[in-house]
């Protein structure tokens, strides 16, 4: 990162990690430049800011408010890697855009430290990574408050479920996330532990009453990507 950035951000009243992260969004120049933003600076604006935010990529995208609107910080989902049919990339597609409803649905999160999403990315680029290595990740994504997702997961509302109601004491950060396969993340972990991405995604959607015709196409769709983790299908 650039450090004179980091300070300037710091005496202006930002926290460390987070005039780090901006700090390392000036490390390079923008690839893009727009010729109407050279033509004049108008400090109300964050035209500049956003070149370089759009521009210099890193693995996830924290979005600041645009000027003179209150839409709130937002987290942007990275882009993944085209895949071979149209069939694949609509499965992986909308397979995010249900994960970001029952996020948003169930209040769950997933944070874990920004490092640890790094040092994932690295793993990620190993051969075979799939089924060889472990990430890191949450593994406890339901609020320790009250919420749909206690209700969706709890003890009472699925029989026979392995997934109690969760309702921890925040502890240290580092007991928040533990290495996981790419199986456990996607499809859930045999201990338990764990409920798995489609399993969250599948109670959302039984929790919005989506008809039958569309439920068995987003079932081909999740049926890809869950046999894409456990190596019952291969990757590309």
């Amino acid at each position: 990162y650039d450090p004179a950035i980091k300070t300037k951000l710091m005496d202006g009243g930002m926290d460390d990690r987070l005039a780090t992260h901006f700090a390392h969004l000036f490390i390079r120049d923008p690839i893009v430049i727009f010729e109407e933003d050279l033509q004049e600076l108008d400090l109300t604006k964050t035209d500049h800011f956003e070149n370089i935010q759009s521009t210099n990529w890193q693995h996830m995208r924290f979005k600041p408010p645009p000027a003179e609107n209150n839409i709130g910080w937002r987290v942007e989902f990275r882009s993944m890697e085209i895949q071979v049919t149209d069939f694949e990339n609509a499965a992986f597609s909308v397979f995010m855009v249900l994960v970001t409803r029952a996020i948003l649905s169930f209040d769950l999160n997933f944070y874990i430290p920004i490092k640890k999403v790094d040092e994932n990315m690295e793993r990620a680029h190993n051969v075979d990574a799939v089924l060889k290595d472990k990430f890191f990740f949450r593994k406890n994504p339901f609020p320790l408050r009250p919420s749909r997702a206690n209700t969706a997961f709890g003890e009472d509302s699925r029989p026979g479920s392995a997934y109690p109601s969760r309702a921890p004491s925040p502890g240290a950060v580092e007991d928040e996330y533990e290495e996981m396969t790419i199986n456990d993340i996607i499809n859930g972990s045999d201990s338990g532990e764990f409920p798995g991405l489609i399993p969250i995604v599948e109670s959302y959607l039984d929790s919005v009453n989506v008809d039958v015709e569309t439920r068995c196409e987003l079932a081909t769709y999740l049926s890809l990507i869950s046999k894409r983790a456990s190596g019952e299908l291969d990757t590309a």
